[in-house]
């Protein structure tokens, strides 16, 4: 969208400002991490299946209560080896709704990096604008000072010539001292914004300069009025919206946890005193079969995060809403003020006609 403005300098600074800006890196690193959530949430869907060996050496003892002497039993060795299997069948949809979670933080935090992007991208532009308004000041300024200058000598003249008071050489003295001042501001705002826009390329400030041109592109035209339907195009109200969806698969989550799992395990391995009969037939052991676990009593821990689960959907929910007007706000008032900027600038440029006729009166007198 910054090419409405036709300035190849502000396109070479977007492009360094998307493969640099610190930001922008860290929301692409938090979609990173809710797609691994994302990932991990989808693996139990599939089940576990682990491998064990173990080898061991017991020795207990026993004792003859009668006679209360004891008697040491002898020496135990044990060698297993085997694998493990457990799959939890989601009958409650416990697992299915922690996925449509994850799968809405993704889209949330996909909607959290187009955002940055359009931020980066907005604030590069302000701050490249504002950095040619300071030159552009600063060079309305160096003309200012040598008109006062130059009034300030016709001042001085005309005191000699005994046609001013020594109060209009003061008054001219502080006039030119006035806008010396204002020259050193605008040094410096323009300096802090070369700054600012340093960093938003990611690089150091006093590492970075950009070419003085005092050159402000014209704005492109805006349109009177926009439809509504354009900000749903807008991410921060997207991510806004996939952040209640995942709240509504969050309860989804909570409500599961009041049934019982159903499980299917399984295990098979060899077993034997010494590791060169473990592989052989008789060694063989296995188990298979399935298991249901409920929880009797939690301490109310359950119904403790459902009603956490609840309440953030209504945080979500709110924060939607806001959004959702804070955008018609902000549309509202950047289209009050784009057309006041519009007529204020008709009225500037019909005081700067009246200026130059002023100018040219006092020129000639």
């Amino acid at each position: 969208w910054w090419r409405l403005f036709n300035d190849p300098v502000l396109d070479a600074l977007q492009q360094q400002a998307q493969a640099a800006n610190h930001d922008l890196a860290l929301a692409l690193g938090r979609l990173r991490a809710a797609h691994a959530a994302l990932d991990g949430s989808r693996a139990a869907w599939w089940p576990t299946l682990g491998a064990n060996a173990a080898s061991t050496r017991s020795r207990s003892s026993t004792s003859n209560n009668a006679s209360a002497s004891a008697t040491v039993a002898p020496v135990n060795t044990s060698a297993t080896v085997g694998l493990t299997a457990s799959w939890e069948l989601d009958v409650w949809g416990r697992v299915a709704a922690g996925v449509r979670a994850a799968q809405a933080n993704v889209a949330a935090s996909a909607n959290d990096v187009a955002a940055m992007r359009l931020s980066v991208q907005a604030s590069v532009a302000q701050t490249y604008f504002a950095v040619r308004a300071a030159e552009a000041q600063q060079r309305l300024l160096a003309d200012t000072l040598a008109a006062y200058q130059r009034s300030w000598e016709l001042t001085q003249n005309r005191y000699r010539a005994g046609v001013a008071s020594s109060a209009d050489v003061a008054q001219a003295h502080t006039q030119w001292l006035a806008v010396q001042a204002q020259q050193l501001a605008a040094h410096s705002s323009r300096a802090q914004l070369e700054h600012a826009l340093a960093v938003l390329l990611g690089q150091a400030p006093a590492s970075f300069t950009l070419a003085v041109t005092a050159e402000l592109p014209p704005p492109p035209a805006l349109p009177a009025q926009l439809p509504a339907q354009l900000l749903q195009r807008r991410p921060d109200i997207a991510a806004a919206q996939q952040r209640v969806q995942a709240a509504n698969a969050q309860v989804g989550v909570a409500r599961a946890a009041f049934f019982p799992q159903l499980s299917f395990s399984a295990s098979a391995g060899y077993r034997a005193a010494q590791w060169a009969d473990v592989l052989s037939a008789p060694a063989l052991v296995w188990s298979l079969g399935p298991a249901l676990a409920a929880t009797l009593f939690d301490g109310g821990a359950r119904s403790a995060a459902l009603e956490q689960a609840l309440a953030g959907v209504e945080q979500a929910s709110a924060s939607y809403r806001q959004t959702v007007l804070t955008a018609l706000q902000e549309v509202e008032d950047n289209l009050v003020l784009g057309a006041s900027l519009e007529r204020e600038q008709a009225v500037h440029t019909e005081a700067v006609a009246t200026a130059q006729r002023a100018l040219a009166v006092v020129e000639n007198q």
